[in-house]
């Protein structure tokens, strides 16, 4: 089971982020790599879910999976 990326908690959680990374070269200028996932819990959502930058929402599936 997933938990909160908070330090210490271990709630369940309800909300996901995985940014995306630059990694343009010569033949792909416009490349991208996954980068780091964000999770939170009900309690560290508001926290958590600030300035969060490039990338995308996780699903649920891939909430399970984590």
């Amino acid at each position: 089971m997933a938990k909160c990326s908070l330090v210490g908690c271990t709630n369940k959680v309800i909300g996901g982020f995985q940014k995306t990374i630059d990694a343009g070269n010569f033949e792909n200028p416009a490349a991208t790599i996954p980068g780091m996932k964000t999770l939170w819990c009900r309690d560290h959502e508001d926290i958590l879910n600030i300035g969060l930058g490039r990338g995308r929402y996780l699903i649920a599936r891939e909430l399970k999976e984590s």
